[in-house]
Order: C-alpha cells, then structure tokens, then sequence
C-alpha cells in the first residue's frame, strides 16, 4: 500500500533515468559499462595508492628526524673523540692520542671504518698545525618507509670536529725529569708566569724554609710539596697531576751538529785567561776547559760560543758582561757552566743568532747525553753574584741547574729557564718573568688546554 504515497513525477523521472541508462549501456563499451557498475573497486584502488604516499610522507617525517638525530650524534661523537685525541696527546704523545680518538669512537658504536682522525689537519684553518686534531666520520643511515624518496633507501651522515692545544699560561721555570725546589728564599718572585715540573712523583717542593714565594701559578705533573702553604701566593692558584708543560725547545735534541777536529778545536788543553775568549761560530770549539778569573771586568764580543766536551767557569771577578751572546756545550760528554763569586753579571741572548738561527733568543744550551750533576756539583751553576742580569732561554736538558745567592736588578723581563732538575735557594731580590721575551726571539714554556675550535 506504500506505493500509493509515491510522487507520481518521481516515477516518472524513474522510467526516464532508466532509459538513459539503457541507451548508455547500448553506446558504451562493455569495460566502462563494468566499470560504471563496479565504483567500489575504483575507490579501492583510488585509496591504495594515496595510502601508500600518505605512509610514506608520515615515514620520510618520522625517519627525517631520525636521520637529523644521527647527524647529531655523528656530530658529539666527533667532538669527543677530537678532545680525547688533544687531551691524550698532553700526556702521552701523537699515537696514544690518535689511540684515543679512535677508543672514544668505537665506545659511541663507531666502527673503524667509519672513522679518521687525522694530525695536522688536512683541511680547515689549522692545516699543519701539530698540535691540532681533525675527526671525520662518515657512516650510512638506512631509510624504510620513506624509502621511495631516497635513493638507494640510505643517506652518508658526515661530521668533522677539530681540536687544538692552546697555550694559556707563560711558565718561566721547567724542570723536565727531575723536581723543582724552592727553598731558603727571602723572597721569589714570579709573579707574571707559572713555574712547574714535568717529572713524576714529588715534582715540586716549596717547603717553609721560604720567607715569600709568588708565582702566577705552580703546574706539577707528579704531587707538589708545600704548595699549600697560605703564606704563598699563586694567582691561579696550584694544580697537581697536572698536563705536562710545553718544552719550547725540545727540536734542539736531535740537532745535528759538526764535531771540531784539528785546527777547528781552539783549545785541547785547560785554559786560563784574565780577559775575554774569541767567539767560535757553530763551526768551531773550545776542546778544553775554559777559566775566566783573576781580574776586574770581562766582556765577551757578541757571538756564539761553543765548547766541545768542555766546561766554562767564570769567577772571581767584578764583572761579567756579554750582550748577543750564546753559550753551547755539547759533545758525547758536554761540559758544565758555572758563573759565581762576583759582583755583577749582563748576559743577553741574541734575538737573530748570525751562526744559527735556530739558537734565536737562546743563552745558555747543553745538550743531552751528559752525566746529570747533583747539588753540590751542577752543570749549570749561578751561585753569589750580586746582580745578575739575565736575558734570554736557558735550556739545560737531562742536567742539574742550581742558583743561589743571586739578586737581579734588571728590566728586561726575560728569563725561562727549562731544565732536567731546578734547585733554587736563598733568593733575595731576583725576579723570573717572560713577558719581554718577545723582543729577544725567545720561545717560552706554557701550560695548555684542550679546545674544540671547528
């Protein structure tokens, strides 16, 4: 009976719509009559295929971020092992801190492969620079979801990082192998540079014997007795087990050098004058030992003075001077330097060496290879000059310096001394300072810290 309800047009628009479909179905070909019929299989495909872009437009977001979090983690990684490669390099030289680095990068999940640690540099603005350290890591980052839009389904995560050891603090005083001591001083002044040891163990000893101790800051590879004292005074305060000081001077270890022989040796015999001796050049040597003594004032001409297996004393006398100066005792068994019992004492180094400009800005050298002195015999001794005016590098490697009883009343604000053990004693006005180096050519001890600079 519903049927009696019906709108009497729409049936007839019902009859009407049929014969179109009818007379469609007639023109049409039979596939897209099928396809007319069948929408729900059009529809099915229509959202397969926008489905699969739209999952993988969600995977390229969420393996973006993923992809940006490896890049990150490529990047500390190199960072760290940068810094690992400059700290341990401090501490135990160039293959423990290529060692380090590469340590450092397999505990992040790095494979050896994946990484190169490179010292100097080969590109960046430290190219050639020893003292810095470049990482690379290169490793693949594989895609799965948006892997249509990748090629190959991975991408190269690259990170660089780049460390250096800069110098911070200027020392003035070095012992290398053996401690540095201060003792029976009135007063020791140092108040613009550190001083310290490189040596294990007890390496520097201040103990109370001292009236007034100050020092910009004291650096002990090994422990430092004393260094607690209130009474001293160190501006940056001290530090045990601390990195290793720089030897500025280190490359003249291994300088060859010609051995005088015949007429190139001046003096085989001792030789006692009461007057100047002749400079040698590097070419030449005294083969004999040498005293100075006996007479009022000395002043030696510029120049480099070698003596081969042979030592220097100064003594005696009322002066001492010799401005543009370089002392060098070297040979298999290098000879010892003392200048004691006198007034008054002026020795300069030259800040342009006409022999050898390695020995720039270098006063006082012996090289290694001699037997170590001791305290009552040292190889270098700078005892009871009244004012000693001191200018230049004193580098006395694997020997025993000791200095006492010495004041200084000079400006030129010059003094590093670098050697195997250091005994300093009953100071009373003599000041160590580097910040005039400059203008001597000298180069200066300093502590340094590890910085990530690229």
């Amino acid at each position: 009976m519903s049927h009696n309800f019906l709108n009497p047009y729409l049936l007839l628009a019902a009859g009407k719509l049929g014969k179109v479909k009818a007379a469609l179905a007639r023109r049409l070909p039979p596939r897209a009559v099928a396809a007319l019929r069948s929408r729900r299989g059009a529809t099915a495909a229509l959202f397969a295929v926008s489905g699969t872009a739209l999952i993988a437009m969600a995977g390229l977001a969420t393996e973006g971020s993923g992809y940006y979090l490896a890049s990150r983690d490529a990047q500390n990684s190199a960072d760290v092992a940068a810094m690992a490669a400059a700290s341990a390099y401090q501490f135990r030289g160039r293959p423990a801190a290529l060692g380090a680095a590469s340590e450092v990068s397999v505990r992040n999940g790095l494979n050896a492969a994946m990484v190169t640690v490179r010292n100097p540099p080969t590109t960046g603005s430290l190219v050639g620079n020893s003292n810095a350290f470049e990482v690379l890591i290169a490793k693949p980052y594989h895609f799965n979801l948006a892997r249509p839009f990748v090629t190959n389904g991975q991408l190269q995560v690259n990170a660089r990082a780049v460390s250096v050891l800069q110098a911070t603090t200027p020392a003035c005083i070095l012992s290398l192998t053996g401690p540095l001591t201060i003792q029976n001083s009135s007063s020791f002044q140092a108040p613009g540079c550190a001083i310290g040891s490189n040596a294990a163990g007890a390496s520097v000893s201040i103990p109370q014997s001292n009236s007034t101790v100050v020092a910009r800051a004291v650096m002990s590879l090994g422990t430092c007795s004393g260094c607690s004292n209130t009474r001293w005074s160190f501006t940056e305060g001290y530090q045990e087990h601390a990195p290793p000081l720089t030897n500025p001077y280190a490359s003249l270890d291994t300088k060859p050098y010609t051995t005088a022989t015949g007429a190139s040796c001046l003096n085989t015999a001792q030789l006692n004058v009461n007057g100047p001796i002749a400079p040698t050049g590097t070419n030449k040597a005294y083969c004999g030992p040498v005293n100075v003594s006996n007479t009022s004032a000395v002043t030696f001409t510029p120049g480099t003075y070698v003596f081969q297996n042979a030592s220097l004393t100064v003594g005696s006398i009322t002066s001492f001077t010799c401005n543009g100066c370089t002392f060098i005792f070297r040979g298999t068994s290098p000879g010892n330097l003392s200048i004691s019992n006198m007034s008054t004492a002026n020795l300069t180094a030259p800040s342009s060496n006409s022999s050898d400009a390695d020995y720039n800005g270098i006063l006082f050298h012996r090289t290694t290879g001699g037997t170590m002195g001791t305290s009552g015999a040292p190889n270098l001794n700078l005892q009871s000059v009244s004012t000693f005016n001191l200018a230049g590098g004193i580098y006395f490697p694997g020997s025993y310096v000791r200095i006492g009883n010495v004041s200084s009343s000079s400006t030129a604000n010059c003094l590093a001394l670098v050697a195997g053990t250091v005994d300093i004693g009953n100071l009373s006005s003599f000041r160590f300072d580097v910040s005039g180096c400059h203008n001597y050519g000298t180069n200066i001890p300093a502590a340094r810290i590890a910085r990530l600079v690229e």
